[in-house]
């Protein structure tokens, strides 16, 4: 539906659309501009970025045979443009005296890859996951566009309790503890922030700030003493993480996450509904945290509390009700997304730098966490939840020029987590070795059945070297990156899976340090299972359904 010759979603985000529009139609440079008072800086800064992707495999015909997987995998061919999007971020920060200020950033996009809202599935008398076939208003939102948010908008404000310097800010923004750098889900910031994967995946060169969703809350930094600095926020909005879509080309499957309206079952056309995502209200999350230097160790040392409604959601059948599906047998008559609330988590951190290298990490505790689950309870709505212990150690290295590269950073990061207890609903608790792991065959599973072990461990990796003036004005970057569970499937819900790969590798050119234009091509890997005949992938541990999707990408960024 169109009213006044507007796409849907853009009349209620008209100022964030004019914002954008005047920010394109202004070029010129990064602004300073003139608000007529001395102590009133007034900065506007403006990035458009444009990604051309394609894909480069051709679809897996054991992955489409499976309707689980059929409708992300089979959306697009080996060739087919996968994403062809324009992103606008404008930014306005106001100063004044160093005293007081304001932040205001929004973002537009549009996507033409998604021009063609239908969805369709490749197996014979299933059902497609959206109603009508198409996708649902949310989805072409957020997926296709043209559309708009506001990002960060808060105030913020300088002043003294005594002698001791206190910031504060109020509203819109994002905080983060400890010294997690590559792997969230094991870092002391998890979940401090909902994240924006739809956006991320489908943009290469996409700025760190885009990421992360805003949201309001009081953040409070003191500086006690020199060496002695503590921190406080107390959030009062929530909301979940944007993941991507099934139906969509980097969908893990078809049914995930907040966008589809069904869950095909049967050749039938039979489907589970949907129901309604069971989520945590607006305001008490919190956390509190303290970091010192000390000079003599040359070490920097973090200690933290955090109290939070999970941004990340379990995925279950809902076995409140049940019904007999014909060919099938009795199930449950839908399926929805179970956010966690009440996760406790304390941890310590701490960072040196040892002769050329920046060492960190975080050690913390999780209380309550949600763990990896086979269902939820029809008496509360809740799934598994456990205590464990997870660990992230990492490593930068400024790379020093050498006949090989010019400059460059070397990144790399181990995670480690360790399952200590299941504190309640053990039998949902899908871990090798207890009853709720199940092979897709009925008999007892294990980790290649994406089961969990106990103890799980991770690395990431991030080689960036690069060239400088390889012409006059231009530098280079070659990326490269990787991602690979090294063992075990981690206890903690979407803690990630062993054996499971992710990669990707390009070349950047950066002309007078202000236009960028990149090519990457990224794939990913998992361990997988097929039925006897070997026709159809039926499960593993990993992204099984997406291990075929390495993309190509042109990617061009400029600041304005």
């Amino acid at each position: 539906m169109r009213s006044n010759g507007r796409p849907r979603g853009l009349p209620r985000l008209r100022p964030v659309t004019a914002m954008l529009l005047l920010a394109w139609a202004g070029g010129g440079a990064a602004m300073e501009l003139d608000t007529g008072v001395p102590e009133l800086k007034l900065r506007w800064d403006n990035t458009v970025r444009y990604n051309l992707g394609t894909r480069a495999e051709r679809p897996d015909q054991r992955i489409l045979n499976n309707p689980t997987y059929d409708e992300s995998d089979g959306k697009f061919g080996r060739g087919d443009v996968v994403t062809n999007r324009l992103d606008l971020l404008t930014e306005i920060d106001a100063n004044y005296r160093n005293l007081t200020g304001v932040r205001i950033s929004a973002a537009a996009w549009y996507d033409h890859a998604y021009h063609d809202t239908t969805v369709s599935t490749t197996v014979p008398g299933y059902a497609s996951s959206y109603l009508g076939d198409r996708y649902n208003h949310a989805v072409s939102r957020f997926v296709q566009g043209p559309a708009g948010e506001w990002l960060d908008a808060f105030v913020w404000t300088n002043l003294k309790l005594g002698d001791v310097p206190v910031n504060v800010k109020l509203g819109r923004q994002t905080n983060y503890f400890g010294e997690g750098l590559l792997i969230p889900a094991h870092a002391m910031s998890y979940s401090q922030s909902p994240v924006d994967g739809v956006k991320a995946v489908t943009s290469p060169g996409i700025e760190t700030k885009e990421v992360f969703l805003p949201v309001s809350q009081l953040y409070v930094k003191s500086q006690v003493t020199p060496a002695l600095t503590l921190m406080a926020q107390y959030f009062l909005d929530w909301k979940a993480s944007r993941l991507p879509y099934g139906g969509t080309y980097f969908a893990p499957a078809d049914p995930f996450f907040e966008g589809p309206d069904r869950l095909p079952v049967a050749p039938n056309g039979a489907s589970l509904a949907r129901a309604d995502s069971l989520k945590p209200g607006r305001r008490g999350n919190w956390g509190v945290g303290a970091k010192l230097n000390v000079e003599a160790l040359e070490s920097a040392f973090g200690l933290y509390h955090r109290r939070f409604d999970d941004y990340n959601p379990w995925f279950a059948p809902d076995f409140a009700n049940f019904v007999t599906i014909p060919g099938v047998g009795t199930g449950p008559t839908g399926y929805r997304l179970v956010y966690p609330k009440q996760v406790k988590m304390t941890g310590i951190s701490a960072g040196k730098v040892i002769g050329s290298v920046s060492v960190a990490g975080d050690l913390a505790y999780r209380k309550d966490g949600a763990l990896n689950a086979a269902g939820i309870s029809p008496l509360d709505h809740q799934g598994p939840r456990g205590d464990t212990l997870h660990a992230v150690v990492n490593g930068v290295y400024l790379l020093p020029a050498t006949r090989f590269w010019d400059t460059g950073a070397f990144i790399a990061e181990l995670a480690y987590s360790r399952l200590l207890k299941v504190t309640s609903h053990a039998e949902l608790y899908k871990g090798a070795g207890t009853a709720a792991c199940v092979a897709p065959d009925g008999k007892p599973g294990g980790r290649g059945d994406d089961c969990s072990t106990k103890n799980y461990t991770a690395i990431a990796l991030s080689f960036s070297p690069q060239y400088l003036q390889v012409a006059p004005s231009w530098d280079l970057d070659v990326p490269l990156s990787v991602n690979y569970g090294i063992d075990g499937n981690a206890a903690s819900s979407g803690g990630g899976s062993g054996k499971s790969l992710a990669w990707s590798i390009g070349a950047k050119l950066t002309y007078a340090q202000r236009y960028e234009f990149a090519l990457q091509y990224a794939d990913s890997a998992a361990r997988t299972k097929y039925d006897p005949s070997g026709l159809t992938v039926i499960g593993g541990a990993g992204s099984v359904g997406a291990t075929d999707r390495g993309w190509l990408v042109f990617t061009f960024k400029a600041g304005f």
